[in-house]
């Protein structure tokens, strides 16, 4: 019955997607030249942030190309609403405004599939359907290393494909089946504002802790999230008495963030110590944590690639990787014993264990993955912003 209920709803919600874009649609000749809307490059990320590659291409063009007309697309109640505020013009997600501008602006950009529209499930089957007029780029959220059917060309069509690293591009150029030019190699942008080089502390470092979601686990009651493999895990390290003490003798702290689609769960976690603790989205900004922090114990989240960027150590916990291969992602071009940027290891002993060891090298990264990250990242300057915004640029030459 609940399932029913749902459905119904979904049909009403998109049928009111629908009459909004045909609205705008209709109205789109009486507002095409006022300054808002003309020329318009539409931004976004989610909707509700701005805290990734978006953000980063938007400050770009707002110092250097102010001629652009450029907005941002994100909600009132967003806590990263102030920021965007304070480099250039905002619309307001799912207002009417956004619709307008969904309609009229000659490009639209974000950092995931049809980001940039008021309805991400909704808009990407218009867009399947060449329903969305204008050129349409997609700067990705991390860098794909895993098999991601989503992102084929018969489940989106962007314009623009923008990957960082030439595996990456050499996969998906080949296995997604993007037209020819679409997918181009060209860095991400917040990839501009990384340090390349770390630069060890005595005391006063953290340890971050920031696994990924699982498709799995999506709709899971808490008493069920409350029994799975994937809280036990990260729970355990937040109890564990011995790293606990660890980090007391070396004056460090532990910090656990897990991605947004796990943290509707964040309540029931636990930091037994006062040297851990527990962030949510609303309060933590993760471009500060990554810089800020000095070693990654991950899963198989994309931030494992900034932080080699970085020159950081970082852990991998892989505790239900069949699970994970089985029900998530299927390996792509990237095998992790063989091009990982750390330790693999699969129960709480081995992880901190391995969190043991780096902390005794003074949380510096070992020669391998050192050596691993050289040769993975082939772009190394700080021209990802500008590379971006001049391919973007080329595609409305196009048009003419």
């Amino acid at each position: 019955m609940r399932l029913k209920w749902l459905h119904f709803l979904d049909k009403f919600r998109f049928a009111w997607y629908l009459m909004l874009y045909g609205l705008a649609a209709a109205l789109a000749p009486l507002f095409r030249s006022r300054s808002a809307y003309r020329q318009l490059w539409l931004l976004s990320e989610r909707g509700n942030d701005a805290r990734d590659n978006g953000l980063c291409l938007f400050q770009y063009i707002r110092k250097y190309h102010p001629e652009v007309n450029v907005r941002y697309v994100i909600s009132d109640d967003s806590v990263d609403r102030s920021r965007v505020a304070a480099v250039g013009p905002i619309i307001r997600y799912r207002s009417f405004s956004h619709y307008l501008a969904l309609v009229l602006s000659e490009v639209k950009i974000s950092t995931h599939v049809v980001g940039y529209t008021p309805d991400t499930y909704f808009f990407t089957l218009l867009e399947r359907a060449g329903k969305i007029p204008g050129k349409r780029v997609l700067l990705q959220h991390g860098i794909t290393v895993n098999d991601m059917p989503f992102y084929y060309y018969s489940n989106t069509r962007p314009d623009l494909y923008v990957c960082a690293v030439r595996r990456e591009y050499e996969y998906i150029k080949q296995r997604f089946g993007h037209p020819e030019g679409v997918v181009r190699l060209l860095g991400f942008c917040r990839y501009d504002r990384l340090p390349r080089v770390y630069e060890p502390k005595q005391r006063g470092r953290k340890i971050l802790l920031m696994p990924t979601w699982r498709f799995h686990m999506e709709g899971y009651t808490a008493d069920r999230f409350l029994e799975s493999p994937w809280y036990h895990a990260w729970q355990g390290l937040l109890k564990s008495e011995r790293l606990n003490r660890l980090l007391q003798e070396n004056g460090d702290e532990l910090v656990f963030y897990p991605h947004i689609e796990m943290q509707r769960y964040l309540e029931y976690f636990r930091a037994e110590y006062p040297t851990m603790r527990v962030l949510d989205f609303q309060t933590a900004y993760v471009p500060d944590l990554l810089r800020d922090t000095d070693l990654l114990v991950t899963d198989f989240s994309s931030v494992h690639a900034d932080y080699a960027y970085m020159g950081k150590s970082l852990i991998y916990y892989q505790f239900d990787r069949e699970e994970y291969r089985r029900s998530h992602l299927k390996q792509g071009y990237f095998d992790y014993e063989k091009d990982g940027f750390g330790e693999i290891v699969d129960t709480e002993e081995a992880a901190i264990g391995s969190i043991v060891r780096i902390i005794q090298k003074n949380y510096v990264r070992e020669e391998l993955y050192g050596r691993r990250a050289e040769q993975f990242f082939t772009i190394h300057d700080q021209k990802n912003c500008e590379r971006n915004y001049e391919a973007i640029a080329s595609l409305l030459k196009e048009n003419g």
